[in-house]
């Protein structure tokens, strides 16, 4: 089980079709959560084609926490997507309602957590780092936490900016920053994943391919041809498997009871 949540330090590094491919190759039911407060769902309009109304979303989530049905909220301001056990939940319609959700974050974290009683994991695109508002609880929370970017000098330099800080914050309020690294998007344009771990001094969980063609398939809703097999779904489908590891790993060494019992076969 596993709550995965995608952040990004600046530009556009292609969280949101990150985020949606990841959902779309995921091996489990699963819950996505377009949590950028910059307002306007990109997945209804460009995967979905404007095809489904922007009549539900997140900001649904504020009246259902003001009247104590968080959880039921959750689940009626959710849609289904294609393939079968994947849904979203659409962002928010304009960023004027951003302020709405501040009270929601935290019981929303706890309730997301605990989505694996449901066997559901869960995706957050949580947009960009230091937006007003930001789902900064969904952050803290999440059993991994990913900052996607780009291999150019610019990209990499922005996101090792943001990096220390983001660990700090979930040293200090979250569940520790082991559960902190990168996605690159484009290795080797021109940088290797190694060479950007190096200099953003914190691991690379998993690299996407760059494949421009493909990735409107998700971006804008184009029908591409050989999808299944491309560049971009073998990397994104290798991706959540190394994510999900982690997550396992994670929550399996930070379970209630978990560093007892690893203290006491210390000692035995």
């Amino acid at each position: 089980m596993a709550v995965i949540a995608l952040t990004s330090a600046r530009g556009a590094p292609g969280v949101t079709t990150t985020a949606l491919a990841l959902t779309m190759c995921w091996p489990r039911p699963v819950l996505l959560i377009e949590a950028d407060m910059s307002g306007s769902s990109s997945i209804l309009a460009g995967y979905l084609g404007g095809a489904r109304p922007h009549d539900k979303g997140l900001v649904d989530l504020a009246v259902a926490h003001r009247a104590g049905r968080l959880f039921d909220g959750l689940r009626g301001a959710s849609i289904d997507l294609p393939g079968g056990k994947k849904w979203l939940l659409p962002a928010l319609a304009t960023p004027l309602q951003a302020a709405s959700l501040r009270p929601v974050w935290e019981p929303l974290a706890a309730i997301l957590s605990g989505l694996e009683a449901q066997g559901m994991d869960v995706i957050v695109d949580a947009g960009r780092l230091g937006t007003e508002h930001a789902p900064q609880p969904l952050l803290r929370s999440a059993d991994v936490a990913a900052l996607v970017t780009r291999s150019t000098l610019p990209a990499i330099s922005a996101t090792r900016a943001r990096a220390r800080v983001m660990a700090d914050d979930l040293s200090q309020q979250g569940t520790g920053s082991d559960g902190l690294g990168l996605i690159v998007v484009g290795e080797g344009m021109p940088y290797s994943a190694a060479e950007i771990a190096g200099a953003v001094d914190l691991p690379v969980l998993a690299s996407i391919s760059w494949d421009a063609v493909h990735a409107e398939a998700y971006s804008l809703g184009a029908t591409t041809r050989k999808l299944d097999s491309s560049a971009l779904t073998r990397s994104t489908t290798a991706a959540a498997g190394a994510l999900r590891q982690l997550a396992a790993d994670r929550r399996a060494r930070l379970a209630p009871g978990a560093l007892l019992h690893q203290n006491g076969r210390a000692h035995a």
